[in-house]
């Protein structure tokens, strides 16, 4: 990871359509589609019914399909950027970020996913 002075870490200007890959080992962010919200619900409805979990958490309330999920990209792994600057929240998160991540898609599963650019290098 290239450092610039007193130890600030450099991030790569990126465009749209570029090639990047991952320089160290980064963690992608993406909102769950309603197909896997409804895969959650089925699994979860059936695992209540054999007694296998209970309908609620700790607090009584009923439990939610998750909205987001994450996947880890290996050092090396090759993405397309699909957005060069875009915040948390288009994925559904509730913390800040703007400009410090990018939408890139991974052409092996077709899926698109918030990382930040910083752990990414321009090939």
């Amino acid at each position: 990871m290239p450092i610039g002075p007193a130890n600030i870490v450099i991030v790569p200007q990126l465009k749209k359509g570029q090639l990047v890959r991952v320089r160290q080992g980064v963690s992608g962010t993406r909102s769950t589609t309603t197909a896997e919200r409804n895969a959650w619900y089925e699994k979860f409805h059936a695992d209540c019914r054999a007694g296998l979990d209970v309908w609620h958490d700790s607090a009584g309330e009923s439990r939610l399909a998750p909205s987001a999920t994450s996947t880890d990209f290996s050092v090396g792994k090759c993405l397309t950027v699909t957005a060069s600057v875009a915040s948390p929240k288009r994925v559904g998160m509730t913390w800040g970020g703007r400009g410090q991540y990018c939408m890139v898609l991974d052409t092996v599963t077709g899926q698109e996913w918030l990382v930040s650019k910083r752990f990414l290098e321009v090939v």
